[in-house]
């Protein structure tokens, strides 16, 4: 008999259950922030408590049935169907949980950003509240789907070369299908105040997009939004949880990311390119955010530095609520 050797998901701290607990360890790496999971719900040691993430999940059933609970509404799950769980939705099993084996990823949305191009819209929207996933997605077995979501997984667990952008482009297939077939609603009822306030940090969103290498001022982005700068800075803040200053700085280290491992540009040269006019300060900020210099980054091998990258975290407290 094949024995089969379960990856249960991480531990969650086990303090009172009626209260969700947030998870904040580092998912995969760095570099490739997603995990990879395989779950068996008859295993005596599993157990998913009522929890929530900033990351995206999507739950896959192998075999048999799973009934999970996202934000009080309980979801019979059988084999083939996936669940989309979006960031910070508190889920976990369902009182009566059932007799499956599943399999999941847990990843950083900003893997499916294209650079700031067009399809950015369609990720913000989820973000923001403006498009809501249908969470249990159910397809015909010879669909585009099922081919898609069978060869993203059968890639996350083989592991082969390449595996990291393989997986990377199948995510963002996946979303397109989600978007082609419509399995999703857009708010029609959202209060205008809160519909000013989306259309005006779209503007300041599309600003740092454009010109996130100039030297944007928080004055400019504020008068874009036809607002003041205490009160833009308080709004900008409850919709991103980021203020407008530290938003643009992670947006530039992210575009440096990309800089660093597509080109052989020069570190001083890429800060200047993202907006740091201090290389210095270029340092400080991207060490910040990635936990690593971008020397380090640009040399990063998931598979080589692998103990080393489970053991960096981002250093985020800021921005924990």
């Amino acid at each position: 008999m094949t024995k089969v050797f379960y990856e249960q998901k991480a531990d969650i701290p086990k303090t009172d259950s009626s209260k969700p607990v947030r998870e904040t360890q580092q998912r995969g790496t760095i570099v490739f922030p997603l995990q990879y999971n395989l779950c068996n719900t008859e295993n005596p040691s599993y157990d998913l408590w009522m929890h929530w993430h900033t990351e995206f999940e999507i739950i896959h059933i192998i075999s048999g049935t799973y009934n999970i609970s996202l934000e009080n509404q309980d979801f019979h799950l059988s084999k083939g169907d996936l669940c989309i769980i979006p960031g910070k939705m508190i889920h976990g099993d369902a009182p009566v949980k059932g007799s499956s084996l599943y399999e999941s990823i847990v990843f950083d949305i900003e893997l499916l950003r294209l650079h700031s191009f067009s399809p950015d819209l369609f990720i913000n929207d989820i973000l923001n509240g403006n498009t809501i996933l249908e969470n249990q997605i159910k397809f015909e077995k010879d669909s585009d789907f099922a081919q898609t979501t069978d060869i993203l997984f059968s890639v996350l667990k083989g592991k082969p070369n390449g595996y990291d952008i393989i997986s990377a482009g199948l995510l963002m297939v996946l979303f397109g299908l989600i978007k082609k077939h419509g399995l999703y609603s857009e708010k029609r009822t959202m209060p205008a105040h809160k519909r000013v306030r989306s259309e005006q940090l779209d503007l300041v969103l599309n600003l740092i997009r454009k010109n996130y290498d100039q030297n944007l001022t928080l004055e400019e982005m504020s008068k874009i939004a036809g607002l003041s700068p205490k009160y833009f800075c308080r709004i900008f803040r409850e919709m991103t949880e980021r203020s407008p200053i530290e938003y643009l700085n992670w947006f530039r280290v992210n575009r440096a990311c990309a800089l660093l491992r597509e080109t052989n540009d020069k570190l001083p040269d890429i800060a200047f390119n993202c907006g740091f006019n201090d290389f210095s300060y270029f340092i400080k900020t991207f060490r910040r955010y990635k936990g690593m210099t971008p020397l380090k980054y640009r040399n990063f091998d998931p598979l080589r530095d692998k103990n080393s990258a489970m053991e960096l975290k981002d250093d985020n407290s800021q921005f924990e609520e």
